[in-house]
């Protein structure tokens, strides 16, 4: 079965592997072997009561985004002048220069 990766990077393998981990390796000659894996989680401790109160969240969401207003404002700012990677790429290579990873390169 052939499977092509979109641009975003994934492959699609289907609903019946929805969920599921896979252990990814590449070969030396490029292959890439998917092997499925369970993942066992390590033993906690028990945690004591007192503990537990101090992580619980005493404030909602919206009184959090209220008090990080100005930081949530200034990334948002910084996110709008940012272009994705796959675009300047792409423009780069429209405007036939090249990219600063492969400046210096013969």
């Amino acid at each position: 079965m052939l499977k092509e990766v979109g641009a975003s990077g994934q492959i699609s393998l289907g609903k019946k592997y929805a969920g599921q981990l896979f252990e990814m390796q590449i070969a030396v000659d490029g292959a890439v072997t998917l092997t499925p894996v369970k993942v066992v989680p390590v033993a906690q401790a028990p945690v004591a009561a007192e503990e537990l109160a101090a992580y619980k969240v005493s404030t909602t969401t919206q009184e959090w985004a209220s008090v990080h207003a100005d930081e949530i404002a200034q990334y948002n700012e910084w996110v709008t002048q940012r272009e994705p990677y796959a675009q300047r790429v792409r423009r780069w290579r429209e405007q036939g220069q090249s990219l600063p990873s492969e400046e210096g390169k013969s």
